[in-house]
């Protein structure tokens, strides 16, 4: 009887950091670790992150019998403790022998596509007068990171009247080649540029656009969902 306590205890510990409504905030301090030996236990988990800073939460996910799934999930008292272990991932993470990969853990709620990972970034709400130059800006000034390219959507020439010149959608591309800020920069998700809230999330290709659809809309045919391609 104390068992069962016990495992149903620890699955609602699991339940509530794997699948937990947490804010913007929280989630930024939190990170998801794949591929753990089944023996690494929570406290062994736990010491491995202390590293890099004061951990606050932290668990190996495990199924009904108590056995390891293999993954888990680490949550610091400051965006600068996962910051350090996300630096670290270039000197690799190894647990128990075992080389585990470090992420940042992605809301419960967020559609499929955001899971996967990305180097392009969609940006709808834009300023029509933003330009490519002051996108590019941002991201680099605020998050140093490099932008790899800033692809901002025009109208159609074909659509317009003769003689007039294509303007700004209100939306845009954003290529940086790492997926951990891009991670990073969707879990924040909204950002003030040029004094407008502007949405960012992972690109979608336009040939899954059409699949999973949820809450954006994000249809085949309308670009403000984030379809490229």
């Amino acid at each position: 009887y104390i068992t069962n306590n016990l495992s149903s205890a620890v699955l609602n510990k699991s339940r509530a950091m794997g699948r937990g409504n947490e804010s913007k905030e929280e989630t930024l301090k939190k990170l998801f670790v794949g591929g753990l030996s089944r023996e690494t236990n929570d406290d062994q988990f736990r010491d491995y992150f202390s590293q890099f800073g004061n951990v606050t939460d932290y668990i190996v996910i495990k199924d009904g019998n108590m056995v390891s799934k293999g993954f888990g999930f680490v949550t610091f008292d400051s965006e600068e403790g996962a910051e350090n272990a996300i630096r670290s991932k270039a000197e690799g993470h190894i647990i128990n022998n075992k080389s585990v990969e470090v992420k940042r853990a992605i809301p419960r709620d967020a559609e499929p596509d955001q899971r996967e990972k990305n180097t392009k970034m969609f940006l709808g709400g834009l300023n029509r007068n933003t330009t490519e130059d002051t996108i590019k800006r941002y991201f680099e000034t605020n998050f140093d990171c490099v932008v790899d390219s800033v692809d901002l959507i025009y109208e159609k020439r074909d659509q317009l009247q003769p003689g007039q010149e294509p303007k700004p959608r209100g939306f845009a591309f954003v290529t940086i080649n790492d997926y951990d800020k891009v991670d990073h920069l969707c879990v924040i998700r909204k950002h003030e540029i040029d004094g407008k809230d502007v949405e960012v999330k992972k690109a979608v290709s336009k040939n899954n656009a059409g699949r999973g659809r949820g809450r954006d809309g994000g249809g085949r045919n309308n670009n403000q969902g984030g379809g490229y391609g």
